[in-house]
């Protein structure tokens, strides 16, 4: 089986991406060149009965749940397709911050003190996970990886009903990590110091603080109302405050997947949410309308912006 492909490896990945969701996947093809954007984007529903399990939480992926998709994004690129970016739901995964005495030196022993870590922190975490790990920047005595962890059976799924269709998996994530990892560089410019992303998506809100294009504070939680979103923001940025010493948020940015509710009410922050855009990221007039169709999109784009 082929190593886990998850963000921070930097693999070499293609434009082509398959955005997996729980009706079903939404394919897109992003533009080299400037204007960024998508050159096309297709939804299609999973066949009854083709998703498997769940796994862990996970559910299995199979050939029959992509193959219209597959078969549909060839056509559309002219026969060529042979490698694509996957992203799937943060409610698939579990991604954690996790502090250690000191920092693994050797990716198989940190692998080892990671999981073990973790496992002490989510006693619920599937036996068997495929998991993947980062450094987070040092900040006081803290030392933290941010570490991603799916169950195997799930991800062993996905990279295999790919490869059934003749498409080799070049890189695998959560949304989230896939928005993050993509538009930190556009977002950090845009904010000119410590900023934060909130993402909603599949019940679940992941919330980043960044400095520069590292991620400085992660906390993920099931979605709640306005209330809970605030109060969750209000404890976040005093750990950034207190513990991490942060000099203060210049700018927040939000990117909603669900339509019920506000997602966060500005008296929480510093400064005013606003939405991710096309305009931040430099993207072509129908970017925002193609996302506000299929907002996991955006998720895509940013793994394809990411490869780079």
């Amino acid at each position: 089986m082929r190593k886990l492909k998850i963000p921070f490896l930097k693999p070499v990945v293609p434009p082509h991406v398959f955005c997996l969701v729980a009706e079903g996947v939404t394919y897109a093809r992003v533009r080299d060149e400037s204007p960024e954007g998508f050159v096309e984007a297709r939804h299609f529903k999973y066949p009854s009965g083709s998703l498997g399990g769940p796994s862990g939480g996970a559910p299995l992926v199979t050939r029959e749940a992509l193959a219209e998709a597959v078969k549909a994004a060839r056509a559309l690129a002219g026969g060529r397709l042979a490698r694509a970016s996957v992203v799937y739901p943060d409610a698939w995964a579990r991604i954690v911050p996790v502090e250690l005495e000191t920092m693994p030196t050797d990716p198989a022993s940190g692998v080892e003190m990671v999981l073990w870590k973790l496992r002490k922190l989510l006693p619920t975490l599937p036996a068997d996970v495929a998991l993947v790990y980062a450094p987070m920047p040092v900040l006081g005595e803290e030392k933290r990886v941010l570490a991603a962890a799916t169950p195997r059976a799930a991800v062993e799924a996905i990279e295999h009903a790919f490869e059934d269709l003749g498409v080799r998996v070049g890189y695998l994530a959560p949304s989230s990590l896939a928005l993050f990892e993509g538009l930190a560089p556009a977002l950090s410019a845009a904010a000119a110091g410590d900023w934060a992303l909130l993402h909603r998506s599949g019940g679940g809100l992941a919330f980043f603080i960044g400095r520069g294009a590292e991620p400085i504070f992660f906390r993920q939680r099931p979605s709640g109302d306005a209330e809970d979103h605030e109060q969750e923001a209000r404890l976040s940025l005093s750990y950034y405050a207190e513990r991490l010493k942060g000099p203060g948020l210049r700018a927040v940015f939000v990117h909603d997947e669900e339509s019920e509710g506000p997602l966060a009410g500005a008296a929480a922050f510093p400064v005013t949410p606003v939405a991710v855009t096309g305009r931040l990221l430099g993207a072509d007039a129908g970017f925002d309308e193609r996302v506000r169709a299929r907002p996991e999109l955006l998720a895509g784009y940013a793994a394809a912006r990411g490869r780079a």
